[in-house]
């Protein structure tokens, strides 16, 4: 794995000029919405159009990546299995910008805030499945490691509890079917790992040929009691002693909290960054825009050292090849 130190250097060549290397360099991904209502953050996007400016907006501010789900344009409830609106989405997002766009899974069945997915990968993915055999220009797609559970969910204004009865499943036979299928059809996959453990299914993916060819794209998913330095670091060294030398882009993900503190550590440690309205609402300081975390997080990487990475330049670090040519992305 990459745990080059991630400032810039200087070349011999130009004392005075600072020079970054691609392997420097930060991918900045935005989850766009989520499941974000508008009384959280009333800039959430909900209709295809508005993902659209809001994922030009973050373009300009400095952004490579974007991740969406699909709502009800008019009320904001879950639509992620909605293949019309997920495509309407991504050839919007792919007609306006150069960024790199992917949607998440599709189920609508919920209990509390944990998704309540029994069904089989092949109709999770329904949304993807048809818009890429309609021509839908997608280059990246979720993976989610293993099940993810918790007991219970805490409601942060009364501090109570709820007992949880949802529970996200991903089976062996979900990870045969949803590689197959990305391999299949050229999509490099975005895998989520909701616990350590998840990280050895993802080195078992590799040694099988399911994963792709590396770099290795992985997110940790993290709650905000356990969104700790200590974790960070448990998660990275743990990738480090599965996966040694080998390329990785890793990123963390506080799920409804504040990332920046974690996006700091990150960068000091050759990590990449995922921010977004759609992952905490940052009441705190306003309910700002994507946009607007998007320029907080490029001016603290380069206060680092580090420059953040243009789409096309997220592509290469990622592996994945270029752009698909204008009249290809629409």
């Amino acid at each position: 794995m990459r745990l080059s130190y991630p400032f810039a250097t200087l070349t011999p060549h130009t004392p005075w000029e600072r020079r970054v290397s691609l392997r420097d360099k930060v991918i900045i991904e935005v989850g766009l919405n989520e499941n974000q209502p508008r009384s959280a953050n009333p800039h959430i996007a909900y209709s295809p159009e508005e993902l659209a400016r809001d994922a030009l907006a973050c373009s300009s501010a400095g952004a490579a990546v974007v991740h969406y789900h699909g709502r009800d344009p008019v009320t904001g409830a879950a639509k992620n299995s909605d293949p019309a609106l997920t495509s309407q989405a991504q050839r919007l997002i792919a007609a306006r910008t150069p960024l790199v766009a992917y949607p998440t899974y599709a189920s609508e069945r919920r209990v509390l805030d944990h998704y309540d997915i029994g069904e089989p990968a092949k109709e999770r993915y329904r949304h993807i499945v048809e818009g890429v055999e309609s021509g839908v220009p997608f280059e990246l797609a979720p993976v989610d490691l293993g099940a993810a559970d918790a007991n219970a969910r805490r409601n942060t204004q009364t501090g109570g509890w709820t007992p949880s009865t949802g529970l996200l499943m991903n089976t062996g036979e979900d990870h045969r079917w949803l590689t197959s299928f990305c391999r299949r059809h050229n999509l490099k996959m975005s895998f989520g790992a909701f616990d350590t453990g998840h990280l050895r299914n993802l080195r078992n993916l590799a040694d099988m040929a399911w994963a792709g060819a590396p770099p290795f794209v992985v997110k940790f998913f993290l709650r905000p009691m356990d969104a700790t330095p200590q974790t960070l670091f448990f998660y990275r060294d743990r990738l480090a002693e599965l996966f040694h030398n080998e390329a990785l882009v890793w990123s963390p993900l506080t799920y409804g909290g504040n990332q920046f503190p974690l996006n700091l550590q990150a960068l000091t440690l050759g990590g990449h960054i995922r921010i977004g309205i759609g992952d905490y609402h940052y009441a705190e300081w306003g309910h700002p825009t994507n946009a607007a975390l998007v320029e907080r997080v490029v001016a603290m990487a380069r206060a680092l050292g580090r420059e953040p990475a243009t789409p096309d330049e997220a592509r290469a670090i990622m592996g994945m090849p270029p752009a698909p040519k204008a009249g290809q992305r629409t």
